[in-house]
């Protein structure tokens, strides 16, 4: 436990005893009442070192120090007091108490911290434990007991000394607040507080330096005209380098920014050797931090929106709904009475070249576009990676451009937005701008200029390299404006309709600045791809399920987002879970994406192959196929149903000699396809009499699993199952009978030579 920067005071003991020992009590008259008795207080020490970790009470722990507690009678004998005695310890950061563990609890009472404990003087003794903190001082325990003979209380003391180490500066720390600040007439913070922590070898305050300096700060480098302030020892003092002293433990100063941009370092130096700095530096300790200056004008633009909570449903009465009408109240998000709108909050944070906030009250602009969008290209229908925007000028061209026929074509008032950010070298080009006419296919002009893409001191140009896309806004609108705050934040609202959901659209976030390199004025732009998103949670359904498996089969996949509303235009991920074949959706393996999006109910259509499945048992189907977009996933079982088990030859003829035969089991599924993976078991049985008891089938069990052609094989030996007789006796009959664990099964038959068959095909 820390107390830090406390000022802590020394109690002094009103008795000094000797021996580690303390006693109270006081003494009578002969014609003074009954004297009391007194309590001695003996400690195996009273130095205890810092316990820095805080480490709790054990037997043996240095920090700990055991006090033997008496209670005497006026006439010197141990004694009881009068209930238990009361041990208390102040100041409760320097030490605690801790009583003996108690053997007939669950707890170690020993390993506990106290301030104040009741304690049992049986026959007129107990023992406390005193513990130290981690804060260097003088602890006094105080115990006090009612004497029995004359119920007046008895109180006796102890110091406890808690030491660490030279109270010399160790260690220090620097930190300004705020981190940065802007330059003179910037319209922003001009001064940042510089904080200085100085700690001695136990980590604790310096002792106040007194009359004396003790900490110096300084600019380190180019100060690019700014200045420190501090209060020294002799009173105000301002310039790059100051000298001031600290106050348990902390020293301030004031950084005021000059007129120069960029990083400000700032250290702080202490001594060692005397914790002062008034009389020169002998043993220095230094830390340094940094201040960034800045001109608080507008650089950089990034755009976001929040993950939670930032979509409202709003609603026919008032708008957006508050979070008490919702329905259940604070649960979905859905109001009683929603108008089929949804509103989206997309925030842009503004940065100036420093990496600080841009000056609060910055104008940001919004927009977004959405149309014309060319579904099964999957892409808006003017867009392209080939844009060559012209620096500083209005000229857009793109070779692979449709500016005429795209969609429809574009006209004045549609915007072009550049995403320059893309390519490496052409952040400055980011844009969205107005077109002012179209040229032809390939050319258009815009209504403003783009900037000089001279972000490092020199206009470049890299040509035809820049992603675009010409469009106007059907289906959403944006707040206009917004204003940055403290930390450069300015928000907005997109509002959109839910026939619209998954549309996808372009929004950006724009401001003006100035150009470092001219001097003129220049558009700083972020711009993003997006798209109408549905509130959650979404749901994606599959039908049917199952499907049959190692065929062609058609699953209907739809998205929907919690108010039920299809969300279009959204590519479906699938993948397939097969412990054996394989399984395409639209021709791809394994998995992917839907050839198609989603259409204006929300769903699509995947075409579904599947081939060498196993069959399905009561337990598993023989695979699975599961669809997904971003949180919402849906199954569909693959069922892969036996029909027939087959077994050839279906009758071996077997004379007397061995006969060796081979049979062919084959499975088959409902549409007549081969299936592998499928477990066959079994049996063959002989029927013999008289001479032919020497028949046998060997092997007369088998076991197997059919492979990718659906067929396993079982090869057997027959003998012994006629004589030589002419015509030949029907001695011996076997039959051998297959099995799966679907229930199917296959006969074969044996019989002896010239026996009749009475089906085909006889072996």
């Amino acid at each position: 436990m820390r107390f830090p920067f406390k000022t802590l005071g020394l109690l002094l003991a009103s008795l000094v005893l000797s021996s580690c020992g303390g006693g109270g009590g006081d003494g009578g008259g002969a014609a003074s009442p009954p004297a009391n008795g007194t309590i001695t207080l003996t400690a195996t020490r009273t130095s205890l070192p810092l316990n820095s970790n805080n480490v709790l009470p054990y037997p043996g722990s240095p920090f700990v120090a055991e006090v033997a507690i008496a209670f005497r009678n006026s006439s010197g004998t141990l004694t009881a007091p009068n209930g238990p005695a009361t041990a208390t310890i102040s100041p409760v950061t320097v030490a605690s108490l801790s009583p003996p563990d108690d053997p007939s609890t669950d707890i170690n009472e020993f390993a506990t911290r106290n301030v104040t404990l009741p304690i049992v003087l049986n026959n007129g003794s107990n023992s406390v434990f005193v513990t130290s903190y981690d804060v260097a001082g003088t602890a006094t325990l105080t115990v006090s007991a009612v004497d029995p003979l004359t119920s007046r209380t008895v109180t006796s003391t102890l110091n406890f000394t808690v030491a660490g180490a030279t109270p010399l500066p160790a260690a220090l720390d620097i930190a300004p607040s705020p981190t940065s600040v802007y330059v003179p007439g910037a319209g922003g913070n001009t001064s940042s507080i510089i904080t200085v922590r100085v700690r001695d070898g136990a980590n604790q305050p310096v002792p106040d330096p007194g009359s004396a300096d003790n900490v110096r700060l300084e600019i380190v480098g180019a100060a690019g005209g700014a200045i420190l302030s501090a209060t020294s020892s002799g009173g105000p003092v301002t310039g790059t380098t100051v000298q001031t002293r600290t106050v348990n433990g902390i020293a301030t100063a004031s950084f005021q920014a000059g007129s120069t941009q960029g990083p400000i370092q700032v250290r702080a130096t202490v001594d060692r050797a005397d914790n002062n700095t008034s009389n020169g530096i002998g043993d220095p300790i230094s830390a340094t931090t940094t201040v960034v200056v800045s001109d608080g004008k507008l650089f950089s633009l990034t755009l976001t929106s929040p993950i939670i909570n930032a979509l409202r449903v709003n609603r026919v009465s008032d708008g957006v709904v508050p979070p008490e009408d919702l329905d259940p109240p604070g649960d979905d998000g859905i109001p009683p009475d929603p108008d089929a709108t949804y509103s989206l909050t997309i925030s842009a944070l503004a940065n100036d070249r420093q990496g600080n906030p841009v000056v609060p009250g910055t104008v940001i602009r919004f927009g977004v576009i959405d149309e014309p969008y060319n579904v099964p290209a999957d892409r808006f229908s003017m867009s392209g990676i080939d844009g060559d925007a012209q620096e500083g000028g209005s000229l857009f061209t793109s070779v692979s451009g449709q500016f005429v026929t795209g969609g429809g074509g574009a006209g004045p008032g549609d915007v072009l937005v550049v995403f320059g950010k893309d390519v490496q070298g052409n952040s400055d080009l980011e844009s969205a701008l107005t077109v002012a006419n179209i040229n032809s296919q390939t050319s258009l002009n815009t209504s403003s200029n783009f900037n000089l893409n001279n972000t490092t001191g020199s206009s470049v140009n890299y040509g035809p390299v820049l992603p675009y896309v010409v469009a106007r806004a059907q289906h959403g609108n944006i707040t206009a404006t917004g204003v940055t705050n403290d930390i450069g934040r300015a928000s907005a609202t997109l509002n959109y309709t839910i026939s619209t959901l998954g549309y996808l659209n372009v929004i950006w976030a724009q401001g003006e600045s100035v150009d470092s390199v001219t001097g003129g004025a220049k558009r700083v732009t972020d711009a993003e791809i997006g798209s109408y998103p549905g509130l959650a949670p979404a749901t994606l359904t599959a039908a049917p399920s199952p499907i049959l498996g190692n065929t062609t089969q058609q699953v209907i996949v739809c998205l929907t987002d919690a108010m039920l509303a299809p969300i279009q235009r959204a590519r479906i991920g699938f993948s397939f879970q097969l412990p054996q074949g394989t399984g395409r959706v639209d021709g791809v393996l394994g998995s992917g994406v839907l050839a198609s999006s989603t259409g204006a109910n929300g769903c699509a259509t995947a075409t579904v192959v599947t081939s060498g499945l196993g069959a399905s048992t009561d337990s598993a189907p023989s695979g699975v196929l599961r669809f997904f977009f971003g949180g919402a996933a849906a199954s569909v079982d693959i069922i892969v149903n036996l029909a027939t088990l087959q077994a050839s030859p279906g009758f071996v003829q077997v004379g007397n000699a061995p006969v060796t035969r081979t049979i062919t089991l084959t499975a088959r599924d409902t549409a007549g396809n081969p299936v592998s993976g499928v477990q066959v078991n079994g049996t063959c049985t002989v029927t013999a009499s008289g001479s032919s008891s020497g028949a046998s089938i060997v092997p007369s069990t088998f076991s197997g699993v059919t492979g990718t052609s659906g067929t396993t094989h079982h090869t057997i030996t027959a003998q012994g199952f006629a004589d030589t007789a002419t015509p030949p006796k029907t001695l011996a009959t076997g039959v051998c009978v297959y099995t799966t664990p679907q229930g199917l099964s296959a006969t074969v038959r044996l019989g002896p030579v010239g026996a009749a068959c009475d089906f085909s095909p006889c072996d």
